[in-house]
């Protein structure tokens, strides 16, 4: 299969576009605000806050960002997130042609374009699905971390000597118009319809159902932990940039913006590479493959000092950084079934950007210490350590899982009333266990389990009857009815499967059965007896 294939669907080519327009607009604007920042003369651990800033606003509200992009119309929401960065990006670019800009507000500003971003991020990414087929969806993401670097190859390049030639406003202006493309493209798509997804959920209990997941899906936690280790350890690589064009390569704006431009023009081979490697190397490869070259690229910069040879070296950087990058992005959206997709992307992009965030702050109080030479170098340590995290969570083993949709199994309780709805619901199952099987039992029911406590349950328990040595009842208790209702429909062709392994382990000839009741209301109070 081609890795241009996507292209064939015209809403994701149109928006591949559009977002195009808008990537080269912020790496205009990263390149912009972290050469103003040198040009107000700040120290190297300021510089760094710069992408600090960038990202925090993940850390903060990125859970809530996917919750939103589940319970809303995605489309509408990428309208409303794009308008906003618009505008802020133009108020940017207005105080700073005023020269009326300092560090501090610089600060807030590229905060408030992260806001927007963290909003954008889930929604944008939990709409792929539905404009290419699943076969394509790996390609798909490719070519949207592709962007992302041939963005990082053109802008910086551009802002560079935009900003030589007429100051960082140019820059800022320029982002702003940038995402004037992807309004018009949102505006005009036609979105299909969803399928119904059961009851309505509230948002913040699809905060809590998104938080439950991750707590309880060993996969989607392997992803986070690899996402946060990874920020953390190469946070320096672009945090530290400015600085080391400037007190180790002694260049200017325009070769700043080269060293960006090199590791996009990597990670866009990258992109065109990543489809045949992948039918060579498992995920775990790639991403280890991608570590050691981020790494390698970490050590050269530490050891050189000429503009040439760190421009050759950045293209190494971009072709590490893309195969890792990648193998997350996918991994987080192959690790979560539809209808947590956007909050399960959330916590992938929280978590690297947790990582980067507070990498970037890290990093950046070491170089105001030890150089940025020395700081690169131990990031590269940094980097090769993490890979020992493979060892406990590995990509490959998302590959095994089924996560689409299981057929739907009607909850009982057709005698409850609309009043139950919202009322907490306990669910009763028992077991007839062959004495040669329990142990075996016990173990697939705990995965169970966790299963239950995914897809919605607050609290689970497995009993054993005191009077009936081979009987067993698992319970567990959902906040309302409605949630049971949903839970139903979250099942995947995975959960059905691990269910169902259950009944190898029943006595012959019996059945699965199972009880549900509502909490019922509170009697009213009497204040006064007769």
């Amino acid at each position: 299969m081609s890795a241009w294939s996507p292209f064939r669907y015209p809403v994701f080519r149109a928006l591949w576009i559009a977002l195009l327009a808008s990537n080269i607009g912020t790496w205009m604007q990263t390149v912009g605000a972290g050469w103003l920042m040198v040009e107000l003369d700040a120290s190297p651990a300021v510089i760094a806050l710069v992408q600090t800033a960038s990202y925090l606003p993940v850390v903060l509200v990125g859970v809530a960002a996917g919750a939103v992009a589940d319970l809303v119309d995605r489309r509408r929401l990428l309208l409303a997130t794009q308008m906003f960065m618009l505008a802020t990006a133009a108020g940017l670019a207005v105080v700073t042609a005023l020269g009326a800009i300092t560090p501090l507000m610089l600060l807030g500003f590229t905060f408030a374009l992260g806001l927007g971003a963290t909003l954008n991020y889930p929604a944008y990414q939990a709409v792929q699905p539905e404009l290419v087929p699943p076969e394509e969806l790996e390609q798909a993401v490719t070519l949207g971390g592709a962007n992302i670097n041939l963005g990082r190859a053109v802008g910086p390049a551009v802002g560079g000597l935009l900003i030589a030639a007429a100051g960082a406003w140019l820059v800022f202006a320029l982002n702003a118009a940038s995402f004037v493309a992807g309004v018009v493209v949102l505006w005009r798509w036609r979105r299909a319809a969803e399928e119904d997804p059961g009851p309505p959920e509230r948002f913040a209990g699809a905060v809590r159902a998104g938080v439950r997941y991750a707590l309880f899906s060993h996969v989607l936690q392997g992803v986070l932990v690899r996402s946060l280790a990874f920020g953390l350890a190469s946070a320096g690589l672009m945090s530290l940039l400015p600085v080391y064009s400037v007190r180790v390569l002694g260049v200017g704006s325009g070769g700043l913006g080269a060293l960006f431009a090199g590791m996009g023009v990597g990670a866009v081979v990258t992109a065109a590479l990543l489809p045949k490697l992948r039918e060579r190397l498992s995920d775990d490869r790639v991403f280890g493959l991608g570590s050691f070259l981020v790494a390698a690229a970490l050590v050269a910069f530490a050891l050189v000092d000429v503009p040439a040879l760190a421009f050759g070296i950045s293209l190494v950087a971009g072709l590490g950084w893309l195969c890792c990058l990648s193998t997350l992005n996918v991994a987080s959206q192959e690790a979560v079934p539809g209808w947590v997709r956007a909050r399960g992307l959330a916590f992938y992009l929280t978590a690297i950007s947790a990582g980067i965030a507070a990498g970037s702050a890290a990093w950046g109080q070491l170089a105001n210490v030890a150089g940025v030479q020395w700081t690169y170098a131990c990031g590269a340590l940094a980097i090769v350590v993490t890979l020992a995290l493979g060892l406990r969570w590995r990509f490959d083993d998302i590959a095994g899982l089924d996560l689409s949709p299981a057929p739907l199994a009607a909850p009982e309780g057709r005698l409850l009333g609309a009043g139950d709805v919202d009322s907490p619901a306990l669910v009763v199952v028992r077991y007839d266990v062959r004495p040669e099987c329990r142990d075996d039992f016990l173990r697939t029911l705990r995965l169970v389990g966790r299963l239950r406590r995914r897809t919605g349950a607050t609290s689970w328990s497995c009993y054993r009857d005191a009077d009936h040595a081979d009987r067993f009842v698992e319970t567990f208790v959902l906040p309302s009815w409605s949630e049971h209702m949903r839970q139903h429909r979250r099942r995947t062709v995975t959960d059905a499967e691990l269910q169902a392994a259950l009944r190898e382990y029943l006595h012959d000839g019996s059945e699965i059965a199972s009880w549900h009741y509502v909490r019922p209301p509170e009697p009213s109070l009497r204040l006064w007896r007769r």
